[in-house]
């Protein structure tokens, strides 16, 4: 969106301008002997110019990222991807990054009082009920939900709001050129046209008719890929959560606090008919056509019928409109003042938004209250009560297992729903999902060594499994009968992607001969489109969805030409298009949207110019040995975790 390089050798001066006051003052620790360290560095994971970070800091971090990365504890990770990754490394940068803000933001003379905080808290749009602060109770117990704690919580919000106000000093400095507001305004108001023809491989893959000789020799020449690996099959024992949650009676007082814990919307549940309105010229017209749509919905024509003919929102319009449920604030404010205000199965005048015009229609409107949530608040109870029984009945049931081995008597013992479920024949690398395992069994599965061995419990899609070995196959070189369907789909695929790669290659150097896209498709019997005028950000047709390589060829390519073969769906499909127009610069307009444009790139900057005096700042204070990190510390901590 920027073009920073022309930019970069000013924003460097800007930037060294303020840091080089920051590297002087620090000039007075460069002294032999003094401040050369912290006391008890041993039991900090690192520190920035002597402020330290803890080991605790450290480890909470880190378990933060790698329950990301394990889906919280679902998928296991192999010690040695996680070392490749660098969580480690992530989390003490992450922490370092946090201290450096500090760190600047006292040499500026910039903090953040207590009131600040407490006003952004009370302001936060997720803590809103009705347009006001859900209360210090409300906001407590929400966060004790979510297992964060205040302290932490009104921790990230003062170091947002200090981020905030580095930013502002920072960038008093800042100035955005008249070239600069000008290009910005043409790139996000041009628009263009083109014709474009899109290629599936699944049409070629019905050309490749491949022989027994063709298979074989492919499978002689790619054996290593069939090798027929380590399969087992085992029997698990199952507790379904949602067999248990119902049996889980749950109080009135229980009721109380989950309504008083989660913060409750207005929702309303809508559908829409979008006529976009993309040039000031048609709007005459766009609007003329919505109100013809607009009377036969009013006589009471089938809504979503209308929707699927007429609506351009590529997003809903096959839904028959469907917007689903939302929330204020969650929608542009004309179409939510609106929505809000019909009932349900009421249907809007039209409602002019920046995208164009709109006919509403109301589905359902849903102003929670403590009783018509019973249902839904008693099953949330109950699947938060069930989950933490079930994770301790299972671990009952491993134990119990492990001696007794008879899974269907183990699950009798335990007292709780279960099932008895067998695998199909699984190897290491099988996909989970459609044979009905979860990673954590898949694994356990494979830490078994002998038959009849009972591993430990481990979450199911279901609910939790406790996996018994029951048969094993070796693994063995293939034999061309049993691995022949995979060679043959292989086949198909890479062929498939050889053919379409060379239609769409043939297509270009033809329609660039031929002088169009449209006389070269017609030659090769493949239909082109047209597509209505989109902007860059914009999807240029729903079959395209949203490719920035499309796009990019669009508005860069030479009004007429042929585009290059562009890939979509990772090779599955492949598009050429012919740029057929562009619009040009519109002076008029320009004026209207100067100011806006212009904040909004200052606003865009303002980011840039932050993060990059950040990385200036860090980089001075490693050269000064201001930084230092405790790698010995960080792999105990590590060692001990894993």
């Amino acid at each position: 969106m920027l073009d920073m390089m022309r930019r970069k050798k000013r924003l460097r001066a800007v930037l060294w301008l303020v840091i080089l006051s920051l590297a002087l003052g620090m000039l007075l620790f460069f002294v032999p002997g003094q401040n050369s360290g912290i006391s008890g560095f041993d039991t900090y994971a690192a520190s920035v110019d002597g402020d330290p970070i803890s080991v605790k800091e450290f480890l909470n971090t880190y378990r933060r990222i790698l329950d990301n990365f394990s889906a919280r504890g679902r998928n296991a990770l192999d010690p040695e991807i996680l070392k490749k990754i660098g969580l480690d490394r992530q989390a003490i940068d992450a922490l370092i990054n946090v201290k450096v803000i500090k760190y600047t933001a006292r040499r500026l003379g910039l903090s953040v009082a207590p009131d600040e905080v407490r006003r952004a808290v009370e302001t936060h749009p997720n803590l809103q009920d009705r347009g006001a602060f859900i209360g210090v109770e409300r906001y407590k117990a929400l966060l004790a939900a979510n297992n964060v704690p205040v302290s932490e919580f009104e921790e990230s919000i003062g170091l947002g709001l200090l981020e905030r106000k580095i930013r502002n000093v920072i960038s008093d400095s800042m100035e955005v050129g008249e070239k600069e507001v000008r290009d910005e305004f043409l790139r996000a108001n041009q628009e263009a046209q083109v014709n474009f023809v899109v290629l599936k491989k699944d049409d070629f893959s019905k050309k490749v008719k491949p022989s027994d000789a063709d298979l074989k020799a492919y499978f002689e020449a790619h054996k290593d890929k069939y090798h027929i690996r380590e399969q087992r099959r085992a029997q698990y024992l199952l507790f379904p959560l949602a067999a248990l949650a119902p049996t889980i009676s749950v109080t009135e007082q229980e009721l109380k606090e989950r309504w008083e814990q989660e913060p409750q919307e207005e929702t309303v549940d809508a559908s829409h008919i979008l006529f976009s309105v993309r040039e000031a010229a048609q709007d005459a017209a766009v609007r003329a056509k919505a109100e013809a749509v607009l009377k036969r919905a009013k006589a009471g024509e089938d809504f979503a019928k209308l929707a699927k003919e007429f609506s351009e929102d590529p997003g809903s319009a096959q839904q028959g409109g469907n917007l689903g449920a939302f929330a204020r604030g969650r929608m542009v404010k004309e179409f939510e003042e609106t929505a809000f205000t019909l009932k349900p199965g009421e249907i809007s005048g039209l409602v002019k938004t920046q995208f164009g015009y709109h006919i509403i229609k109301v589905l359902r409107h849903d102003i929670p209250n403590f009783e018509s949530s019973r249902k839904s608040l008693e099953r949330a109870v109950q699947m938060d009560r069930a989950s933490e029984l079930l994770k301790k009945k299972a671990a009952e049931a491993g134990q119990l297992a492990a001696k007794q081995k008879d899974l269907q008597e183990v699950g009798k013992e335990i007292k709780i729903p279960f099932e008895v479920r067998e695998t199909g024949f699984l190897s290491k690398d099988s996909d989970p999902f459609p044979n009905n395992v979860s990673q954590p069994l898949l694994d356990e599965i494979f830490r078994l060594k002998n038959l009849g061995d009972v591993g430990n419990a481990v979450e199911h899609p279901s609910g939790q499994a406790i996996p018994k070995l029951m048969e094993t196959k070796l693994p063995k070189p293939p034999e061309f009968t049993e691995a022949r369907d995979r060679v043959e789909k292989d086949y198909i695929e890479i062929k498939a992607a050889e053919l379409i790669q060379a239609e769409a290659r043939r297509l270009v150097e033809e329609a660039r001969k031929l002088g169009g896209l449209d006389k070269a498709s017609a030659q090769a019997g493949i239909k082109v489109k047209a597509s209505s005028k989109f902007k860059r950000n914009d999807s240029p047709d729903p079959e395209i969805g949203s490719m920035p390589a499309f796009n990019s060829a669009a508005f860069e390519s030479e009004i007429g030409s042929i585009s290059e073969p562009i890939t979509l769906d990772g090779g599955n499909r492949i598009t050429v298009l012919q740029v057929k127009s562009r619009t040009g610069f519109d002076e008029a307009e320009y004026q209207k949207q100067k100011s806006q444009v212009r904040e909004r790139l200052w606003t865009a900057w303002k980011d840039i110019y932050f993060q990059e005096y950040i990385r200036k700042v860090t980089e001075v204070l490693e050269k000064a040995g201001k930084i230092r990190i405790n790698q010995r510390a960080i792999d105990d901590v590590i060692g001990h975790r894993s």
